[in-house]
C-alpha cells in the first residue's frame, strides 16, 4: 500500500510539473507580444515650423507613410545636425489603428548634393493598437534641403504590447 501511495504521489507531482511548465510557456508567449516585420516608404517629407510644430527647435517634418505602416507622420526635431551630421528627434505616425510613437537618431551627409541619411527610430508605444508596442524602424533616404523635399525606405519590426 505504501508503494502504491508513493507511485501516486510521484505521478501527481509529474503531472503538476507538466501543467506548470505549460502554463509558464503559454504565459511567456503571450507576454512577449506578436512580432510583425515592417517595410515600406515615407514620401513627401517636408520641413515646417510654427504653431503646428511641437519641437523645441521649432523645426518639424511631415511625411506620408505607406507599406506596413500607413498614415501621416510628424517628426519633431530635438537637435539640429551637428558638424558630424548627427541629429535627434521623435516621431508620431497617425494611422487608422492608432498613433505610433518612436524616438530616433539620424546621421545626415551634409556635404553631398542629395544629403543621404540613415535613421534608427526606436518604437516606444503609442495609442490604440500601438499601446505598449516596442521595436524599431530603420530608415535610409535623402533630403534635399534647398527644395525642402525628401523620401526614404524603411525596414524594421513591431512587437505588440
Amino acid at each position: 500500500m505504501h508503494t502504491q501511495k508513493a507511485r501516486l504521489a510521484s505521478l501527481s507531482l509529474g503531472i503538476l510539473v507538466v501543467v506548470a511548465a505549460t502554463a509558464i510557456a503559454v504565459g511567456s508567449t503571450s507576454a512577449a507580444g506578436r512580432t510583425t516585420p515592417l517595410h515600406g516608404k515615407m514620401r513627401n517629407i517636408a520641413n515646417f515650423g510654427g504653431p503646428g510644430c511641437p519641437s523645441a527647435t521649432g523645426v518639424c517634418s511631415s511625411f506620408e507613410a505607406s507599406g506596413s505602416i500607413n498614415g501621416d507622420g510628424i517628426v519633431s526635431v530635438d537637435t539640429f545636425p551637428s558638424a558630424d551630421g548627427i541629429s535627434k528627434a521623435h516621431t508620431v505616425i497617425h494611422t487608422r489603428k492608432g498613433d505610433l510613437h518612436c524616438h530616433e537618431q539620424a546621421i545626415f551627409d551634409l556635404v553631398g548634393a542629395d544629403h543621404a541619411f540613415v535613421d534608427l527610430c526606436l518604437i516606444d508605444g503609442g495609442t490604440g493598437a500601438y499601446d505598449g508596442a516596442s521595436g524599431y524602424i530603420q530608415e535610409v533616404g535623402t533630403f534635399d534641403f534647398a527644395n525642402n523635399v525628401g523620401e526614404l525606405d524603411y525596414y524594421g519590426k513591431l512587437v505588440s504590447g
